[in-house]
């Protein structure tokens, strides 16, 4: 079974510490947001795709990336994605808000990192496990039929009804952990649902989840000693 990765959110150092840790030959299967509030989310695209060339991966799309795809159309909310950590992931590329707004494409300040954007699936699904940014309408069985906005945004109407799934197991994203009042390094498992965002970009820890095991790997967003749990 593939190893689940939370919200990176522009993480760069904690993402690459992690990366070391990590089996080498099991496929990585990562849950979105890459970019966004974190300082480094060009590099942290960056990374992702020289990953790729090495070893299995799958890259799923989260709502920030979504925001940012939303603000490149022609009459898009462009100040929604700013006000969410869009202004950093900016900065990231050299680029100040007022410097984006006039240019002509808004999005030529990606280069290649927009095809591999606009390339994401919302979720992936195997025998055994469905991984998905935010969570699922756990009233709709099959994957096919889920609203893809569901997919990316869901929080407490997912995660509160979690204990009550017993189709595959889910892991999620999108939720800081915290917000739920758990400690930043501490997952939300719930029957058989995880959810992994434990909040790095606000000072927490990048977690990945063994889908097998159900052991963890963390790096905590400050550098401190790493660890893994059982």
């Amino acid at each position: 079974m593939p190893i689940a990765i939370g919200d990176i959110h522009g993480c760069l150092r904690p993402l690459r510490r992690l990366l070391t840790r990590l089996p080498r030959d099991r496929e990585l299967v990562f849950l979105g947001d890459y970019i966004d509030r974190g300082p480094d989310s060009a590099a942290v695209l960056t990374t992702l795709q020289s990953l790729a060339a090495q070893r299995p991966c799958r890259f799923l799309l989260g709502n920030h990336e979504q925001l940012l795809l939303d603000a490149l159309q022609p009459g898009g909310e462009a100040g929604l994605w700013l006000i969410n950590g869009g202004d950093a992931t900016l900065a990231s590329y050299g680029l100040t808000p007022q410097q984006w707004g006039r240019q002509a494409d808004r999005g030529a300040f990606l280069g290649r990192h927009l095809d591999f954007i606009e390339s994401l699936p919302t979720y992936h699904e195997d025998a055994q496990t469905i991984f998905v940014h935010a969570g699922i309408d756990t009233t709709i069985p099959d994957m096919v039929d889920q609203d893809p906005q569901v997919l990316l945004w869901i929080r407490e109407r997912f995660f509160r009804r979690a204990g009550r799934w017993h189709g595959k197991q889910i892991v999620f994203g999108h939720t800081p952990t915290f917000t739920m009042g758990l400690p930043h390094e501490i997952i939300f498992h719930a029957g058989r649902v995880y959810g992994i965002d434990t909040g790095c970009v606000y000072g927490g820890w990048l977690t990945a989840l063994d889908m097998d095991t159900h052991q963890l790997y963390q790096e905590p967003a400050a550098g401190r000693p790493s660890h893994s749990l059982g």
